[in-house]
């Protein structure tokens, strides 16, 4: 099963194109009940979770077109079958990642805004803790391969800080927040909230994240109390 956390794949639109697209003929003989397409579809997908998992336990800059097609059990002839290069591969497995997180952190509900970002921040902290090799991934590999993979990334955390940013703005009175206001706010949460978890991921999942949790909150709470008492044009 390829995501780790059993979640169907989050489609953004982003308009980053981030993957060489082939197209395959339908023509060909059906072998073992399966069709060309379905065969060159399924090889596809084996060599996306082959891909994260050698991107995420040996890291991008390590890995090999051999080593991927290895792990996924796969001559090296049928890697260029879908990609045309490691990073267009790394693209693939990067937004299954960023898919499977983006379920994970607006899963929560909440009537209040402080529910909301408690809701954001726990779920980051449990997919990281559950999904060691996707994070992996997520929060080290993909920085600074090239300039479009930073681009993947900058959409990526934009769109999740977009729906987040609307998610605050159904539960909090008060006049709405310009455009602008609206994709700084998005920066600085999903900023924030991955900074928070970058270190804690470096220092070994220390402090707890029960009590992390609750520090993050505490000072999320605070942020909110003086805004609210803050008057801003």
């Amino acid at each position: 099963m390829l995501a780790p956390s059993g979640t169907e794949s989050y489609q953004f639109a982003i308009g980053v194109e981030c993957c060489q697209h082939h197209s395959v003929s339908d023509h060909g003989r059906p072998y073992a009940g399966a069709s060309r397409r379905a065969r060159e579809s399924a090889r596809r997908e084996r060599i996306i979770a082959a891909g994260a998992q050698i991107f995420g336990l040996h890291g991008y800059r390590a890995a090999t077109v051999g080593a991927v097609c290895a792990e996924a059990g796969l001559n090296k002839r049928y890697f260029y079958e879908s990609f045309a290069t490691l990073e267009d591969l790394l693209c693939a497995v990067y937004a299954r990642v960023v898919a499977d997180l983006r379920e994970a952190v607006l899963a929560g509900g909440g009537g209040e805004a402080r529910e909301v970002l408690r809701g954001f921040v726990a779920g980051f902290l449990d997919w990281v803790q559950a999904n060691p090799v996707w994070a992996r991934v997520h929060l080290f590999e993909v920085l600074g391969v090239s300039a479009r993979v930073d681009e993947l990334y900058r959409s990526y955390a934009r769109a999740i800080g977009d729906e987040l940013v609307g998610r605050l703005a159904e539960v909090t009175a008060g006049p709405p927040l310009t455009p602008a206001r609206r994709r700084v706010l998005g920066d600085v949460l999903v900023g924030a909230g991955l900074q928070v978890v970058v270190d804690w991921v470096i220092s070994g999942y220390e402090p707890p994240r029960d009590r992390l949790l609750a520090e993050t909150e505490a000072t999320l709470g605070w942020i909110l109390a003086a805004g609210a008492a803050t008057d801003f044009d």
